[in-house]
């Protein structure tokens, strides 16, 4: 069966992670990608992940510096539909492969743009490294306290650079919808710095309403609800020592664990009979009867129990290549085997999601270096010259025409919870959807015990939606949802198998209501195989796909055979957590709105919808796919040193005289950048420091002589100085949330925007992730519970009095838009 992409020409000059991932998922769907490489090859042809990005994909040969090369570029660009560049800014012009320059020669061209740091600010300049990006912006300060240790830490999973690639993606796909009406192209602009956003699950929205309502929002609500380890996220030591993420955050489902385990008689006891909501002496009684109890057994005899009950989530620490061999990963076809002439058979993640109707497939190995330069000088060859075709020249002045978000028209059903469906949602809403959340009634089906925290996540996983509350498990709701179901074009739900049935969501039932809908299930492990009615939540594949192991350090957890007290348990469990962190949901959330712009794509082209199911165990295998891949002689993985300072000497976080400083010093000019600028030619002409080779040799030597050189100034000092000389490193001793509210940087790239909450008053929310050329983005407040109920119910054809009628019948319900007192 055909992809959704099938017949695209992607020409795809960029290098590294972001782009090679969202090529890949091009390619995979069905486009004709082609990887322009320099003479001397893409720079990380070196890394060994490079022949999984680049699966399925040619290799063409240009030098962009000679006139040649550039006019082979331009004739690539006339017949194609899509480029993608992660230049810095300026680099593109001066190789003369620019929108501008290419938009000219093919007005119908997509040109999509990965940066570092965004178009704009004083900060486009610095190479685009996601460890810079991540300590500049904010997120390493975020895991202060990870360790035992001050400062920032080090954050392993490069998050920035998966997100980036799917934004990437959203946007072109994005496009190609609206090029069917405009004939034109459009400059599709993204970012690693824009895409640390996803992952502030409140830090911005906190920082503003502990200032303005104290009162409700104290400063450190939010981390006593999500970062330290819940009993029902708690991470435990078994008998033989192996580490067991737990993930019940329903109640229902932490009380369902206490009984598996053997300790369901402490629900009867008065100081326990409300777990999980406990008192601060209550609650740690019962952590060390857990952490007492769960070394009674083995992880494999857990996990029997565990499976045999059905209602524990629960999975164990793995690196990723060890989490792609669970039984579920593999029932669900997650991984792909690759007959690679380099390494031999090479395993790595297979498709993003599951399309029912338009699948895709994984191609042949990665192309050697202009394995395909000859043909494609043939094609280009053969083919005339293009010319601006008609829609394009009928649609050539577009700016007097008022411009709509990119996706507006499109109508999305919400059922999802918690944050990885919602937040994919909200993304699409941002680029115009219009999104109906919709929440069970009189109250939410399952409580969620998180001491109110999660009132400040919601505006961000309501942004730009209209909620609505209707009693599913009633006749006359489902009635209301099915008049919903006819008028809309995508359905988003996170329940468990056997759940959308009874709600009458299911796909049978929607496709016959509207047989363009585009139904989607995001679950944890998946709708069929061995797991696929087990509860999950966002520590289970941060747990079994390696991100919290990577950002555990070398030295955690400790050897399974190393006796342990209570205590260190206790610590060791609050670091793993901590490490555990909250991407996992957010990952997903880019698989599952990148999904979405797929089968919308394919819905454009053939007018049927169909059902696609996207799991938490892949979105996090894709987000992790620097290490997703396995072969014969795999070089190990690096991973953080033991303090989570960074990876070596030039790629680290330093103390200065005064805060912090992350140095990433990649290549052989930089080092010598570096040396040159910091006035220290000795350690340049240093035989251990003279090659990679040596400094890897002597990593902790030079460690030592670096942080002598920043010891010496402030992190300040050092960011002006050697941004200057175009080393980088910067600044790291900020929030994520003082970044977007503060930071030149931030403000260039419109990262926090006002926006007004009937209940919250005027906040400032994250921007876009995805900046158009010729479209805005659509970007409004987090709408509390029922907020539009009456509104769509007076849309759907209701009378306030039968409005009224439903209400006191609990069959539809709103909260009242009470505004909040503000500090004085």
């Amino acid at each position: 069966m055909p992809g959704p992409c099938d017949g695209l020409v992607v020409v795809d000059f960029s290098w590294g992670m972001s782009g090679g991932l969202a090529t890949a998922v091009l390619a995979d769907f069905g486009a004709d990608v082609i990887k322009i490489e320099p003479p001397a090859g893409d720079p990380f042809r070196s890394h060994p992940a490079w022949i999984a990005w680049n699966r399925g994909k040619k290799s063409a040969v240009l030098d962009l510096k000679t006139e040649q090369g550039r006019s082979h570029a331009h004739r690539l660009a006339e017949q194609a539909d899509v480029v993608l560049e992660s230049f810095r800014p300026g680099v593109s012009a001066r190789l003369g492969i620019d929108y501008a320059t290419l938009s000219a020669i093919n007005p119908r061209l997509i040109y999509a743009s990965i940066s570092g740091w965004g178009q704009q600010g004083p900060l486009s300049h610095l190479p685009g490294y996601e460890g810079a990006v991540a300590a500049r912006s904010g997120r390493m300060m975020d895991f202060a306290g990870q360790m035992n240790r001050e400062g920032p830490a080090y954050t392993a999973v490069q998050v920035g650079q998966w997100a980036a690639s799917q934004a990437a993606v959203r946007g072109i796909l994005a496009v190609l919808l609206s090029r069917d009406r405009t004939g034109r192209g459009q400059w599709v602009q993204t970012s690693i710095l824009q895409n640390m956003m996803p992952y502030d699950l409140a830090g911005l929205v906190m920082r503003q309403l502990t200032r303005q309502h104290p009162q409700n929002f104290p400063a450190n609500a939010l981390g006593a609800a999500i970062r330290l380890p819940m009993l029902q996220y708690i991470p435990v030591r078994t008998k033989d020592g192996q580490w067991l993420q737990h993930a019940n955050l329903m109640d229902r489902l932490f009380r369902a664990y206490l009984k598996a385990i053997g300790l369901g008689w402490v629900l009867e006891e008065e100081v326990f009979k409300r777990a999980p909501i406990l008192k601060h002496e209550a609650r740690e009684a019962l952590r060390e009867l857990i952490l007492n109890k769960m070394q009674e057994r083995t992880l494999e005899e857990w996990m029997r129990i565990y499976m045999e009950d059905g209602n524990v989530a629960a999975e164990p620490y793995r690196y990723t290549v060890e989490g792609m061999k669970h039984e579920q990963y593999v029932h669900n076809g997650h991984a792909v085997e690759i007959d690679d002439p380099r390494v031999g058979r090479l395993t790595t993640v297979g498709l993003l999601a599951r399309l029912s109707d338009t699948p895709g497939q994984v191609g042949g190995p990665a192309p050697g270096l202009g394995q395909h330069t000859e043909e494609v000088l043939r094609r280009i060859a053969s083919r005339p010259r293009a010319t601006v075709t008609a829609a394009a020249e009928a649609h050539g002045d577009m700016r007097n025409t008022p411009k709509k978000p990119l996706l507006d028209g499109l109508t999305m059903l919400d059922f999802s919870m918690v944050i990885a469906g919602p937040y994919a949602a909200a993304m699409l809403a941002d680029m115009g959807v219009r999104v109906f959340k919709v929440d069970a009634t009189p109250e939410r089906e399952q409580t969620i015990s998180t001491g109110g925290g999660m009132a400040p996540m919601n505006l961000k996983n309501y942004a730009g939606k209209e909620a609505i509350q209707v009693n599913l498990q009633s006749p006359e709701g489902q009635q209301i949802i099915h008049q919903l179901i006819a008028r809309s074009d995508i359905l988003l739900h996170n329940f468990r198998p056997g759940v959308p049935q009874r709600l009458a969501i299911d796909w049978e039932t929607c496709r016959r209501i509207n047989p363009r809908l585009i139904h989607v299930y995001v679950g944890a492990y998946g709708a069929t195989g061995p797991h696929h009615r087990r509860p999950g939540a966002h520590p289970i594949p941060g747990a079994l796909l390696g991100g919290a192991l990577r950002q555990a350090g070398r030295a955690n957890p400790p050897p399974p055979d190393q006796p342990m007290s209570l205590e260190e348990i206790k610590e060791v469990s609050r670091l793993l957590m901590r490490a555990n962190e909250g991407n996992p949901d957010p990952n997903t959330s880019q698989a599952v709105a990148t999904s979405i712009m797929l089968a919308l794509l394919a819905r454009a082209r053939s007018g049927r919808g169909q059902a696609i199911e996207v799991t938490m165990l892949q979105g996090n295998a894709w987000a992790n796919a620097d290490e997703a891949y396995d072969y014969a002689g795999r070089p190990p993985y690096v991973l953080p040193d033991a303090e989570c300072y960074g990876l070596n000497a030039l790629y680290r976080l330093y103390p200065a005289a005064e805060g912090w400083v992350f140095l990433a010093c990649v290549f052989d000019r930089e080092w010598k950048a570096l040396c040159t600028a910091v006035n220290r030619p000795d350690l340049a002409a240093d035989a251990r420091f003279a090659g990679a080779e040596e400094r890897k040799a002597h990593d902790a030597e030079l460690a030592a002589e670096i942080g002598k050189i920043f010891a010496a100034r402030s992190a300040e000092h050092w960011e002006q100085l050697l941004s200057a000389a175009g080393v980088a490193c910067v600044q790291a001793d900020w929030s994520l949330g003082r970044f977007l509210e503060e930071h030149p940087q931030a403000a260039a790239n419109r990262m926090a925007v006002e926006t007004e909450s009937p209940r919250f008053g005027k906040y400032r929310r994250h921007g876009a992730l995805i900046d158009f050329s010729d479209a805005p983005a659509r970007l409004e407040h987090g709408s509390f519970n029922g907020e539009h109920t009456v509104r769509v119910m007076r849309e759907l054809g209701y009378s306030d009095e039968q409005i009224a009628e439903l209400r006191a019948r609990g069959i539809i319900h709103w909260e009242e838009a009470s505004r909040l007192p503000s500090a004085r």
